[in-house]
């Protein structure tokens, strides 16, 4: 990671502090750190239940997806580190300070998502940290309608795309789990559907949270003339 990339983009933030861009950058700060847990997806791994009717192709763009996309957030969004350091180093300097102040709402809004996501993901479930992340991006714009246009690389991502591979995959572990769990196959929940049904509600909870300036009530003292 370029230190000094990031320390430019931390600058850039704050010069002009607006919440709504805050909070949008926020999201994609847990898109990046979902993104870094990714393990290349490999044709020879047949052993991975996700893919049972992926093609080679399909593991190929899923990989490059994860890659581009994760290298654009690389440059262009204050990835986790830096915002942990930054708090933990606050009182390093007077610039340090200024810089933790602006950036309390991301720390917020980093702190809010990631609480929906820990109580939401069942305790057990196979961790599928690139899907996860490809739906927060999916429903944030497609379901709910929200623009990435600050962002034009994220906004014409074809998460959709991708998904249809994951929806693919999905359908036949339902299938296959029926016939063993003698179910109707749309009774069956995967850990597929667990991450778009954690996704759509950290997007919905997201969506609805706003950060609150805490205003601290001073009481002045008057002090009495002495006559």
């Amino acid at each position: 990671m370029d230190q000094n990339n990031q320390f430019k983009l931390v600058l850039k933030q704050c010069e002009s502090i607006n919440l709504q861009k805050l909070k949008v950058d926020t999201l994609l700060l847990v898109v990046h750190t979902l993104l870094s847990d990714f393990d290349r997806l490999e044709y020879t791994d047949q052993s991975n239940p996700m893919l049972i009717t992926a093609s080679k192709s399909d593991l190929e763009l899923i990989n490059k997806s994860v890659a581009n996309l994760k290298n654009y957030l690389d440059n262009n969004i204050i990835n986790r580190d830096t915002l942990i350091n930054l708090f933990n180093n606050k009182s390093q300097s007077a610039l340090h300070g200024k810089i933790v102040r602006s950036l309390e709402p991301m720390k917020v809004y980093y702190k809010y998502i990631t609480a929906i996501f820990s109580t939401k993901l069942q305790k057990g479930s196979l961790w599928i940290p690139e899907l996860l992340a490809f739906s927060l991006l999916y429903n944030y714009k497609k379901e709910y309608g929200k623009s990435l246009i600050l962002h034009p690389f994220v906004d014409n991502f074809p998460a959709d795309t991708i998904l249809r591979i994951y929806n693919k995959n999905n359908l036949e572990l339902k299938k296959n789990r029926s016939q063993v769990e003698n179910e109707n196959v749309w009774k069956v929940k995967t850990n597929i559907d667990e991450m778009y049904d954690v996704s759509e509600i950290m997007v919905k909870k997201y969506l609805n949270y706003n950060f609150k300036i805490n205003e601290k009530r001073v009481s002045k003292t008057r002090r009495k003339k002495r006559k």
